[in-house]
């Protein structure tokens, strides 16, 4: 088994279409617990999403005008529509709550699952499941770009969350900061922290 070194993690993530129509949201806090039997996963997934646009704003003593809670607001039935979205609640100072459930399969007509928009299979997504040509199954976060990278730690926007991942086929690469078992463990406490196992699925039950 191959230990990686732990190095990036994608933001900003797109929400849908709209991405509160021209911003784009940040997962300050995200919660994940993935479990594997072949290509058919089951995801739980829970967090905070921040707009780091309006988190600066209000840093710099700036107040937020009514019109854009109301447009960050307008952002909740949109989510609802997107599969496995259990909840999508503005809180208020550019941040959402989310929870999401979902269950599906690996499928060769549909090889890859992303979150949170499950609408899309890849892009800006914090976290995805792909089923590869060669069969394997790569679970990840993509990089974040360097300047992003710079403004988040300029904001001193918190990254937190534990993603746990439970496997029945054979890991061939990861990079947890915990195994117990076929059971991966990483805590999230830096925006630089990435997500990356490699498997062969064995098969579905």
């Amino acid at each position: 088994m191959i230990s990686l070194v732990r190095a990036g993690v994608l933001l900003p993530v797109t929400l849908g279409a709209a991405a509160l129509l021209s911003g784009c949201l940040a997962p300050e806090e995200f919660n994940a617990n993935i479990n594997l039997t072949g290509y058919s996963y089951s995801v739980e997934l829970d967090g905070r999403l921040a707009d780091p646009r309006y988190v600066k704003a209000l840093q710099d003593g700036q107040e937020l005008p009514p019109h854009v809670d109301e447009k960050m607001k307008g952002q909740e039935a949109m989510a609802a529509t997107m599969p496995g979205m259990e909840r999508f609640v503005y809180v208020g100072e550019g941040r959402f709550d989310l929870a999401m459930k979902l269950e599906g399969e690996l499928s060769a007509s549909s090889p890859a699952m992303g979150f949170p928009v499950t609408t899309s299979r890849s892009g800006n997504n914090f976290l995805t499941l792909e089923r590869k040509e060669d069969g394997s199954v790569v679970i990840s976060t993509p990089a974040v770009p360097k300047q992003v990278l710079a403004d988040l730690n300029s904001i001193g926007l918190p990254a937190t969350g534990t993603i746990t991942v439970t496997v029945s086929g054979t890991v061939l690469e990861q990079n947890a900061d915990e195994v117990s078992g076929q059971t991966y463990t990483w805590r999230r406490d830096s925006w630089e922290d990435r997500v990356h196992m490699t498997l062969e699925p064995g098969e579905s039950e």
